[in-house]
């Protein structure tokens, strides 16, 4: 044997093993880890994981409370017509700033983007304490969305220091940090308008504010994670500036940015055929088309990164498509919800509040539940995890069509399957996550984290979108006959109806009692009636909701499994932990 032959070794990289010397091995890249000893969980580990986690749930936080009193804050601030584009604002500009956070700081590195985030949402919560009108606090909303898309940078950065089998249960962990405001969010805004006059919707940003405080000096002094993002390779911070996608990023942004305007302003503020959202929705088209041939053809360093599409159809692709499609039945869940209670149950701030709290259990077990066992044996494989999450969303929508306002099918049984429901939406949540990160290189585990949730946001506008034309055409088409039906022969003037049946749409019961040819009893019948009328409304909806759940169910089937990438592997090491010395044996693998 030749003497002067050194001792290799295998270093796999990516999906290619290479040979090493033994020497060599020393001076390899130390920010992935392979060593089974350094995928441990230390005290630097568990207090970045403390620290993202106070991230994501000061991320959660506002948009949480916020949908619950936006009519209290416009009533404060207000009145308005416009004041929805409190909540529209919110999502467009979290859906631009999810992936530009994921893919930038996948360059440059997550902390400074975490604590930045934690300031850009700490300026939005000043905003929405000295707010004196409604165009302020859509602002304030814009503002909001740009640092919580920073903020849910902890949806990656928690996977990329623990190893890859871990990643469901941290998911589950950080998906239960956030259980206070899925759970109670709704009934804590209806206690602040309710209880504190009509200012106190202005306590959600007293809280917001201290919330991120907390998440900034923790992030400063407890994550410590690479300097710099896998992207980054050997360029120095000031090349990849200006290396950087920004003919990509230009195209992305404008594009998402335009299509949520689009949907924003179609239905209630223009018609669907107004130029108004005609516009915006054609530049969209064209600005996503032009999209796909730069990146695909023309970019240099694509923002979209090729290796995420790129022989992937059936695991990252497909997981978008399902993202999108159970999108848009897990925002009926959400958002449709409190409006059900409304309407069916006559319900109050504070009985909305205590009424979707069976759901936010719900979503939190689901969370966690399908956190804790993804991977975990041939039945929990990710297309089989898919599937029972779709199932849950599409039973439960479809049992949501069988809601009435009294009988069997009344509250027990509405909360049972409001319960079941966000079991659904709790458990394609963690488990998409979950998919994305194993399907996609460490290298971009930032986009394809934050991706996912920029698709979810698309997928769940154009769903409010359809669900709110649905519900009203629907009430519109109900309310005429079946209000006549019902009081014209208890004496009631047919002049009356349609005063009476836009009161009881906007909830003024007194007035409508007042209407000319209303007692007491025909008041009553009538209230009882518009809530049959909100019932057949609702039942549209779910149906709906139900069909995107079931086409999500043969996207799921159709996925590929990427458990198998559930290994020891870790893909970050914290800068503040120390390297645990290797011995490596001649001829052995590592």
């Amino acid at each position: 044997m030749n003497s002067d032959m050194k001792p290799t070794t295998e270093v796999l990289e990516g999906d290619e093993k290479k040979q090493f010397s033994v020497e060599e091995v020393s001076r390899q890249p130390t920010s992935s880890i392979d060593d089974e000893r350094d995928g441990k969980m230390t005290k630097e580990k568990w207090l970045a994981l403390i620290s993202l986690g106070l991230a994501y749930m000061t991320a959660f936080q506002q948009s949480a409370t916020l949908g619950g009193i936006l009519k209290s804050i416009d009533n404060a601030l207000g009145p308005t017509t416009y004041y929805n584009w409190i909540l529209s604002a919110l999502t467009i500009s979290s859906a631009i700033s999810l992936p530009l956070s994921g893919g930038l700081s996948d360059i440059f590195g997550r902390r400074y983007f975490m604590i930045a985030g934690g300031f850009i949402s700490l300026v939005s919560a000043i905003m929405g304490l000295v707010a004196k009108n409604i165009p302020t606090m859509i602002a304030m909303s814009a503002v909001a969305g740009l640092g919580s898309g920073s903020q849910q940078l902890a949806l990656a950065a928690v996977s990329e220091i623990v190893p890859n089998r871990l990643r469901g249960r941290v998911q589950a962990c950080i998906d239960l940090v956030v259980l206070p405001w899925t759970v109670f969010g709704a009934i804590t805004g209806g206690a602040m308008v309710t209880q504190h006059g009509k200012y106190g919707f202005r306590i959600n940003f007293i809280v917001g504010l201290i919330l991120n405080v907390l998440s900034i000096v923790t992030a400063y002094f407890w994550y410590f994670p690479p300097s710099a993002g896998l992207r980054l390779g050997n360029q120095t911070r000031r090349a990849a500036f200006i290396g950087l996608d920004w003919m990509g990023v230009f195209l992305l942004n404008t594009a998402v940015i335009l299509l949520l305007v689009g949907i924003a302003l179609g239905g209630e503020t223009y018609p669907w055929s107004h130029a108004g959202v005609v516009a915006p929705l054609v530049l969209s088209a064209v600005l996503l088309v032009a999209l796909w041939f730069w990146e695909a053809y023309y970019a240099k360093n694509p923002f979209m990164a090729h290796e995420l599409f790129i022989g992937k159809t059936r695991t990252f692709t497909m997981f978008l498509v399902i993202d999108f499609v159970a999108g848009m039945g897990l925002y009926a869940a959400l958002a449709f919800w409190a409006l059900l209670v409304r309407g069916m149950w006559e319900g109050t701030p504070m009985k909305v509040g205590v009424l979707v709290i069976p759901g936010g259990f719900g979503a939190a077990f689901g969370g966690f539940t399908a956190g804790m066992l993804i991977g975990r044996g041939r039945f929990f494989t990710t297309p089989l995890m898919l599937f029972y999450g779709t199932c849950f969303k599409c039973i439960a929508d479809m049992c949501t069509t069988l809601i009435m306002p009294h009988g069997a099918h009344a509250i027990p049984f509405g909360l049972g399957i409001g319960f079941l429901s966000m079991i659904g939406t709790g458990w394609l949540t963690v488990t998409l996550i979950v998919c994305v990160q194993l399907a996609c290189e460490d290298q971009d585990i930032g986009l394809a984290t934050l991706l996912l949730g920029s698709v979810r946001a698309i997928g769940g506008s154009v769903a409010i979108n359809i669900y709110t034309a649905l519900l009203n055409n629907e009430v519109k088409k109900q309310a005429g006959p079946m209000m006549a039906r019902a009081v014209l022969k208890l004496g009631v003037p047919a002049s009356t109806l349609p005063k009476l049946i836009g009161l009881l749409i906007v909830e003024k019961h007194e007035a409508a009692g007042k209407l000319p040819g209303m007692t007491p009893h025909s008041t009553e019948v009538a209230r009882e009636t518009m809530k049959l009328i909100w019932a057949k409304g609702f039942h549209k909806v779910y149906l709906c909701a139900g069909a995107f759940a079931g086409a999500a169910i043969i996207a799921a089937v159709l996925s590929k499994d990427v458990s198998g990438n559930m290994t020891g592997h870790v893909a970050a090491r914290l800068e503040n932990e120390k390297e645990r010395p290797k011995e490596v044996e001649e001829g052995r693998s590592l």
